[in-house]
Formats: structure tokens, sequence, C-alpha cells
């Protein structure tokens, strides 16, 4: 089971596409914290973002 998803997640299509959604939701967090001033959203968005960045199909290592 362990392998199966190691060859799943290392397909670069799925792990652009949870960027994409990590990065969406950070986005969100972020234009929402800044909009209501509240600066703890914005420092998760930002974790959010570069975890996002972390995950991008770049990252892949053979």
């Amino acid at each position: 089971m362990r392998g199966l998803l190691a060859r799943w997640w290392a397909r670069p299509a799925v792990r652009r596409r949870a960027a994409v959604v990590v990065a969406g939701a950070g986005t969100v967090l972020a234009v929402l914290g800044v909009f209501t001033g509240r600066w703890g959203v914005v420092v998760v968005a930002i974790v959010l973002l570069g975890l996002a960045a972390a995950l991008g199909p770049a990252r892949i290592r053979r």
C-alpha cells in the first residue's frame, strides 16, 4: 500500500493539483486576512503558500 501511494504521489499531475489547491487556499486566506486586519491569518496564509511551493512537481526527487 505504501508503494502504491508513493507511486501515485510521484506523478507530476497529482503534485501540481495538490499545489494548486493549497496555493488557492493560501491566497484566499491572505486576502481575507488583509481585508479584515487579522494578521495571524496572513501568517498562516504565508505558511500555506510556502507549503504549496514545496509540493510542486519540481520537487520530485528520484
